[in-house]
């Protein structure tokens, strides 16, 4: 399993399409911070109130993260190699070491997304908010980001071997969580919260009213994942390589 993990690794990074989704995990905090409006108006706002702001949007990097954990999948699938590693190391081997290579991914996604997008916008902030950022006692937000881009690319990872195919996956880990359920979390988190997107948002206590506590939103995203990971056992189960 080992040696199977760091193939995985080793495959996902390979190539010049890993550098286009580290892009994104700074590009997408900036996509939602100006459809927010934000550091705009950061200067009418406290220092507390724009580390909240900073970490809020950071949780948008867990949508990149549950593309991230798919492409795990639908690399292979794209290049046509899924079978063959299937047929060499058998489904379970191969099924158990994405899973595991998908969390590994999530974790790293979010991790160097949250410093990219920093770092991106540490001169915008007004004078005085980057000291308070930097503070001990603004990292304790950054479990529920991780977590919740964890949970993102685990998600991902199952949709990828629900559906096998680069576009239709892409649209549905990235396009369609960053065009709907990201403005229902501001329009109607009552429905939001019940979502994927919304469930991961709860889990990183976004300053959304509506949404549902850390614990709650945790249950809900775990019976998600559960959901899509038998649903991918099933289908695999019964599908040709």
């Amino acid at each position: 399993m080992t040696g199977a993990l760091r193939a995985e690794l080793l495959r996902y990074v390979s190539g010049y399409s890993v550098l286009g989704i580290l892009a994104f995990t700074a590009l997408v905090p900036w996509f939602v911070a100006n459809f927010l409006g934000w550091p705009g108006i950061s200067e009418g706002l406290s220092a507390a109130d724009n580390v909240r702001t900073f970490w809020t949007l950071s949780a948008s990097i867990a949508p990149v993260a549950t593309f991230a954990g798919s492409y795990v999948v639908t690399r292979e699938s794209y290049y046509g190699t899924l079978r063959r590693s299937v047929v060499m190391s058998g489904l379970k081997q191969v099924l158990t070491a994405k899973y595991v290579a998908a969390a590994f991914v999530g974790l790293a996604t979010v991790l160097i997304g949250t410093v990219l997008w920093g770092v991106s916008m540490a001169f915008s902030l007004p004078p005085g908010v980057l000291e308070h950022l930097l503070a001990a006692e603004s990292w304790h937000r950054m479990p529920g980001v991780v977590l919740a881009s964890i949970m993102g690319a685990l998600w991902g990872c199952s949709l990828g071997w629900i559906i096998r195919h680069y576009y239709a996956t892409t649209m549905l880990t990235l396009l369609i969580p960053l065009a709907l359920e990201v403005p229902l979390l501001a329009s109607a988190p009552g429905i939001a919260r019940w979502l994927p997107s919304g469930a991961l948002a709860g889990i990183t206590s976004l300053p959304f009213e509506g949404l549902l506590d850390p614990l709650p939103a945790f249950l809900v995203s775990l019976g998600w994942l559960i959901a899509a990971g038998l649903g991918a056992v099933r289908i695999l189960r019964g599908r040709e390589f």
